[in-house]
C-alpha cells in the first residue's frame, strides 16, 4: 500500500511524512522540531497537498482535561497561494461531528485570530483557561 493516497487536491499521508513534517516544524505550536513523528499517538487524519505547501491534521478527541470532544484541528499551516478557508472546507470533508481548534492570538500575525476558520463558518466559542487560546468550533456536515 502506498503511504500517500491522493484525494482531490489532498494527499492523505502518515505521521512520518517528511514534507508534512517540514511544514509542521514551521508551525508555531511545534514543540520538538525535527522529531520523526510530528503527531502524537491516537486517531489522526493527516492531509497535505501534493506540492507540500499546506498541512492539515485532524485528531479525534474523546477524553481531554478541558472537556473538548470531537475532531480537533491540531495543526494547520498554509504556505501556498490558495485561500486557507478553502483548504479548511475541503479538509472538513474527511470528518463528521463536532470540530474544534485553538488559535494562539499572540503567535499569529492577524489582528483577527482564526480569521480563516471564521471565513469557513467556524465560530469563536471562548478561550482556554490556562493560556487564553481562542477556541473555535463548528459542527461538520454528515456524509451519509
Amino acid at each position: 500500500m502506498s503511504p500517500m493516497l491522493p484525494l482531490g487536491s489532498c494527499v492523505r499521508t502518515r505521521r512520518n511524512d517528511r514534507e508534512a513534517r517540514a511544514l509542521a516544524d514551521r508551525h508555531y505550536s511545534r514543540k520538538t522540531p525535527g522529531h520523526r513523528e510530528f503527531i502524537g499517538p491516537g486517531r489522526a487524519i493527516i492531509l497535505r497537498d501534493p506540492a507540500g505547501t499546506w498541512l492539515f491534521v485532524w485528531r479525534h478527541c474523546q477524553y481531554r482535561l478541558d472537556g473538548q470532544t470531537g475532531w480537533e484541528c491540531s495543526i494547520f499551516r498554509n504556505e501556498g497561494a490558495r485561500l486557507s478557508s478553502e483548504i479548511i472546507l475541503e479538509c472538513e470533508g474527511f470528518v463528521t461531528g463536532r470540530l474544534f481548534t485553538y488559535v494562539d492570538a499572540s503567535k499569529v500575525r492577524s489582528a483577527n485570530p482564526g480569521y480563516c476558520f471564521k471565513r469557513a463558518g467556524w465560530r469563536v466559542a471562548g478561550r482556554s483557561k490556562g493560556r487564553g487560546l481562542v477556541l473555535l468550533v463548528k459542527e461538520a456536515a454528515s456524509h451519509a
